[in-house]
């Protein structure tokens, strides 16, 4: 299965895309990934059940995993926080929050440490 978006952007002159179409381009993004996913696990699978026929461990294998995938876009993100902190909500938990979920959503590949650290710090303020 194969699936191609509308053309747009600057070539069409279409610059912007509505929130529909990003949701309906992120949903079938989201199937493929999925897709790939499962093919992914079923060849683990197949590999890890070889090896233990192999070994004869007598071991149950599983995979799981590779269900849900982020891929939302961060500038969209960050522009629904931004409006979110405009409406003058006066909750600092609400205003940590959101700069922690921005936060590790921007530094998805640093490490856990990193992230607990600058965790930590943004509950501090």
């Amino acid at each position: 299965m194969c699936y191609v978006s509308h053309a747009g952007g600057a070539l069409s002159g279409n610059a912007t895309q509505s929130g529909v179409s990003k949701q309906r381009d992120y949903a079938i993004t989201q199937e493929v990934l999925r897709a790939y996913g499962d093919a992914v696990k079923d060849s683990i699978k197949r590999v890890l059940r070889a090896v233990e026929r192999a070994r004869e461990d007598g071991l149950s294998i599983g995979v799981s995993g590779m269900d849900e995938f982020d891929i939302g876009d961060f500038g969209t993100e960050l522009q629904d926080a931004q409006m979110l902190l405009n409406l003058g909500i006066e909750s600092p938990t609400l205003k940590k929050q959101v700069f922690k979920k921005l936060a590790f959503q921007f530094l998805c590949d640093a490490r856990q440490e990193v992230k607990d650290r600058i965790g930590s710090e943004i509950d501090q303020e």
